[in-house]
């Protein structure tokens, strides 16, 4: 990974999932949205790595993890709930 090192693509990835819940809305968890959250930065990042996007800065990672972790999010919200 040549971008943001782990201790950072942890901390946007969970400010990542806080702003998605914001945005997403819903009744799950703080935890939760937190977790979805790191995943879904994860995932962001890997499918701007995957479409050829260079994520060298930071603002650019923050916005693919955010748009990981909204979508993370809403596919979350589209499971059946116990």
């Amino acid at each position: 990974m040549s971008g943001p090192g782990l201790f950072a693509v942890a901390v946007i990835g969970l400010l990542a999932g806080v702003l998605a819940r914001a945005l997403m809305g819903g009744r799950r968890s703080m935890f939760a949205s937190l977790c979805l959250g790191l995943a879904g930065a994860l995932v962001g990042s890997a499918v701007a790595g995957l479409l050829g996007l260079d994520l060298d800065s930071l603002p650019e990672f923050s916005v693919a993890a955010l748009a990981g972790a909204t979508a993370v999010l809403a596919a979350g919200g589209l499971m059946p709930r116990r």
